[in-house]
């Protein structure tokens, strides 16, 4: 890994304003690389919005065709930056909740969402695979949403030699932003207490498993759903590089990631990637 800088986006994705959507991404991506980031991430489904309910397909495509993916690859080789944005995917015949990630030279890869949650059964069918990504300057790994719960998904990135997780989210306000609209105050009072509990799962996986983590969410109502927010940075040891302020507002937070740091997390002498027995581990791959 090399040193780099990495942006990543709070926004709210409009259920039927596909324009809107791709013009927040022109407009942070312009905004990560005048800040000299080298990789910017939008949240789960950024680009097609999220929505559990039929219609969330209508602006569904191919991943390497269309208006979306030309726009972004003419973005990233402008800037020189790697973007990661998320789509209502078309393969097999099927729907898929993916992420893309592009970078100078086109598609780097995508990463379909493997654990669906709540109404997102409805809509999209589940991946099967867990991606590497090669950015060239890091090895990264993503994790949409629900994905990131699950810490087997970690731990087999860990082991892979990711160096960089990506969490694109988007969480809704509880039960009650499902189909609803929750008032600002309720949306600011909700990331205000999620502030101060602090990043803990993010950071706990980061530090479990020697890796920089970040993660970033869709914000506010979208015409159909409201999504609570919230981004942040954290380092191989857990500790919070940067996250955003309570806001229901589009916003972008930036960090530099050091390789020196990473390196420290690895020589612990407690480091637990070094400390696994496999040989005990069998029971994890049973059904319950």
């Amino acid at each position: 890994m090399e040193d780099f800088k990495v942006s990543a986006v709070q926004m709210n994705a409009l259920k039927d304003d596909l324009d809107h959507n791709l013009d927040v991404h022109v407009r942070f991506t312009e905004e990560a690389a005048s800040a000299g980031s080298a990789v910017v991430l939008f949240p789960e489904l950024s680009v097609t919005a999220h929505y559990g309910d039929p219609e969330a397909v209508k602006f569904a495509h191919e991943a390497k065709r269309g208006r979306t993916y030309s726009l972004m690859c003419d973005l990233a080789r402008k800037h020189d930056i790697v973007i990661g944005y998320g789509f209502c995917e078309i393969a097999h015949g099927t729907h898929y909740n993916s992420m893309a990630f592009v970078g100078p030279k086109g598609m780097i890869g995508v990463q379909r969402k493997l654990h669906a949650s709540c109404d997102e059964y409805l809509v999209f069918r589940m991946g099967r695979s867990l991606e590497t990504l090669d950015f060239g300057f890091c090895t990264a790994g993503a994790l949409i949403c629900y994905d990131w719960s699950f810490s087997e998904l970690w731990r087999i990135l860990a082991l892979r030699g990711v160096e960089l997780v990506l969490q694109p989210n988007a969480g809704r306000c509880g039960g009650r932003g499902m189909g609803k609209e929750v008032s600002v105050e309720e949306q600011l009072e909700r990331q205000r207490k999620k502030q101060a509990v602090g990043p803990t799962g993010l950071s706990l996986n980061a530090s479990d498993n020697g890796l920089f983590a970040v993660s970033c969410g869709q914000v506010g109502y979208n015409g159909h759903s409201t999504h609570g927010g919230g981004a942040a940075i954290v380092d191989p040891f857990g500790e919070v590089l940067v996250r955003s302020e309570p806001t229901v507002e589009d916003t972008l937070i930036s960090a530099d990631l050091q390789a020196a740091r990473l390196e420290e997390a690895h020589r612990k002498v407690n480091f637990i990637l070094r400390s696994r027995r496999p040989e005990l581990y069998g029971e994890l791959t049973e059904m319950i």
